[in-house]
């Protein structure tokens, strides 16, 4: 416990001086992913943003496994206090390196325990309150994209940095969301689309929830989970305006200053 501890305070102190992204080196080097989640957890208790109001699964889709050379997905938790509605703006000077993804996020409807999935006849649907068009942002510290280490990701929390949640989604029980269309517009241009199935929400969530059961973690009613990239990370600059739409369902718009 004692080096997964020096991991979560080497990555917080990292954070908090503004030192660039890097995979962990000796002696510190993570093993496995049940020693980069657990010091991931440490990570989410000692980084003093608030309590946990989410989680999230990263490469989810097979643009981002690409961008990041890492071919399995992964998972990360959300604070609380950076769940924010459309339309958030966002200031670039509160992130040491600002990156923004396009997602389908949950709102759970119960609360979820550990011993769930003993019952192997869930229907996931039945968990979820609402479902909206998001933003996610991760501060990747002005990484290098090249070999990244996918244990130190998940140590670092997988870069989570905060949600901006477009309105719901009506009767989204009813539709077959795998295949409504998303659209991307910077700056008013639509730049990039992609079906709901390149991330497969609901398996997502499901990927999510099995993970967290796995370590023993409830997720709390009213918890929001977002399943994954649809699009390839943007970095937006000062005076950018993003707008991020699932059909006529379900739009999401940030400005950053």
């Amino acid at each position: 416990m004692d080096k997964l501890l020096k991991i979560s305070e080497l990555i917080l102190s990292e954070h908090n001086t503004s030192i660039p992204f890097k995979n962990l080196e000796k002696p510190l080097i993570l093993n496995n992913e049940d020693e980069a989640y657990n010091a991931q957890f440490i990570f989410q208790k000692n980084a003093k943003r608030g309590k946990i109001g989410g989680y999230k699964i990263a490469l989810a889709s097979k643009v981002q496994q690409q961008l990041c050379s890492i071919n399995n997905p992964i998972a990360g938790g959300v604070f609380k206090k950076e769940i924010y509605q459309s339309s958030k703006s966002l200031n670039l000077h509160n992130f040491n390196s600002l990156g923004i993804e396009f997602e389908v996020a949950f709102e759970i409807n119960q609360d979820i325990l550990p011993v769930t999935l003993n019952n192997k006849n869930i229907d996931i649907k039945n968990y979820i309150n609402r479902a909206y068009a998001c933003l996610e942002l991760i501060d990747d510290r002005n990484a290098s994209y090249i070999n990244l280490d996918a244990l130190t990701l998940i140590a670092d929390n997988a870069w989570s940095a905060g949600v901006i949640l477009g309105n719901p989604i009506k009767n989204w029980r009813n539709l077959d969301l795998n295949q409504l269309n998303s659209k991307l517009y910077w700056n008013n241009e639509l730049i990039g689309e992609s079906k709901l199935l390149n991330t497969d929400p609901l398996n997502s969530l499901g990927w999510v929830i099995r993970h967290l059961c796995k370590y023993n973690k409830k997720i709390d009613k009213g918890s929001i989970i977002i399943t994954g990239s649809l699009l390839k990370t943007k970095k937006p600059k000062s005076g950018d305006v993003i707008k991020f739409q699932i059909e006529n369902l379900s739009s999401v718009i940030t400005e950053i200053n």
